[in-house]
């Protein structure tokens, strides 16, 4: 079973208008002292990056590593977050190769559908942490959005999350939606899928809209949505010419892997981004089905969806990054309209990726194949990539509001 936890820093203060208090690790009461007033109320509304997924799952460990949580140190101010029990809902993934789950000793294996709940009896009246692994800018104003999981009604309790993060009568949010309502369309090679930026603006306009007209005063900061492309569960093409990367790839196939070499010319194919799950799937193919990658659509034998599905060809990457530029280009625009700061995760992510730290192909010989900074699904970041993104959100802080907040060391 699970309870709520709040990490905190700071003096026990007693006083009639501290009314809304949260359960720690040991169950005691604790009433924080803010580094800055702004501070007094903070509140973290997104999807799974806020929320602590990592490695294709979430517990009370992955959930403890989010920058919200590092940030809410670093204010001093209260951050009660829905503890998840372990092993997770889902548990995480512990062996890339193997894809087995974190799992309980004694316990039957976990896998992708294992849930452990909260303890209803221990789960606090307001929580700080109202991210919600799963959604897109279509829900968070929304009684049951289009996204709506197992998770929502967890976390959110039948609320909206705009409405749940108003119960802690924020006075700073940081809010960063909109990833998943182009991840996915990505990932699988489908961009046309995405959500359009006119609706996209439609949505965040409305939960920013709520947002501040529930708590006129707020300050905070907005995040922009991550570029697919740096994405490590994405490698291009062109890596699959380098022999180590061709044996490798081989080992996850299951078969012997090989470029096809019409839709992978140098010209043009070489270009594509293959998602990693391609090579899953080729592992799938009936017994005798060749490992070939096709890096552009082809049809025929019952296989249409060849170099199409799970492939992003240079121009389906260039609707991607023009979608997502929009994006973001909406999201700055609104912070500085509501006087928030704006943050974009892709400068350091390309700094990271610059630097090799993002990995073009997985090291199947590591226990971190995506590298430092990205978990075992390749998609969400490790404890060591939300301390950069936590101090990338600081810096924005102390910049916008003249506070003193610590980096996150």
């Amino acid at each position: 079973m699970s309870r709520t936890h709040a990490v905190s820093r700071g003096a026990l203060l007693l006083g009639a208008g501290m009314a809304m208090l949260a359960c720690n690790t040991d169950h005691s009461l604790v009433l924080p002292t803010p580094a800055d007033p702004i501070f007094q109320s903070y509140v973290a509304l997104g999807n799974s990056l806020t929320a602590g997924y990592q490695s294709g799952g979430i517990n009370d460990s992955t959930q403890r590593q989010s920058y919200a949580v590092l940030l809410a140190k670093q204010m001093h101010t209260r951050f009660a977050y829905p503890s998840l029990a372990m092993p997770g809902c889902p548990p995480p993934v512990n062996n890339f190769l193997a894809q087995t789950r974190v799992t309980l000793k004694g316990a039957a294996p976990s896998t992708s559908t294992t849930c452990a709940l909260r303890d209803p009896s221990s789960v606090t009246a307001v929580l700080n942490n109202v991210a919600v692994p799963g959604i897109a800018s279509a829900d968070p104003t929304a009684d049951v959005g289009p996204s709506a999981n197992a998770l929502s009604e967890l976390i959110l309790g039948g609320k909206t999350m705009v409405e749940r993060a108003l119960d802690a009568q924020p006075t700073f949010a940081t809010v960063w939606v909109g990833n998943n309502d182009i991840l996915e369309p990505a990932l699988t090679g489908l961009p046309s899928t995405a959500t359009t930026v006119p609706d996209f603006i439609t949505n965040y306009k409305a939960m920013i809209d709520q947002l501040t007209t529930g708590a006129p005063n707020l300050k905070g900061v907005l995040i922009g949505v991550v570029q697919v492309a740096n994405a490590p569960l994405m490698f291009p093409a062109a890596a699959l010419t380098n022999p180590t990367v061709i044996a490798a790839a081989s080992q996850v196939a299951g078969r012997p892997v090989s470029l096809d070499p019409t839709t992978c010319s140098p010209a043009t194919g070489l270009g594509a981004l293959i998602d990693f799950q391609y090579l899953l799937a080729i592992k799938l193919r009936p017994t005798g089905f060749p490992g070939t990658v096709f890096c552009e659509p082809i049809s025929g034998g019952g296989q249409s969806d060849l170099g199409d599905f799970l492939v992003l060809d240079p121009t389906e990457q260039a609707a991607v990054a023009a979608t997502i530029n929009g994006y973001n280009a909406y999201i700055q625009a609104k912070a500085d309209t509501i006087g928030f700061g704006y943050y974009d995760p892709n400068v350091d992510l390309a700094a990271l990726k610059s630097a090799g730290a993002i990995p073009t192909f997985p090291n199947l010989a590591s226990a971190q194949p995506f590298g430092q900074y990205f978990s075992l699904d390749g998609v969400h970041p490790t404890a060591a990539a939300h301390i950069l993104l936590a101090n990338g959100v600081i810096a924005v802080i102390n910049a916008k509001y003249q506070t003193n907040l610590a980096p996150v060391q």
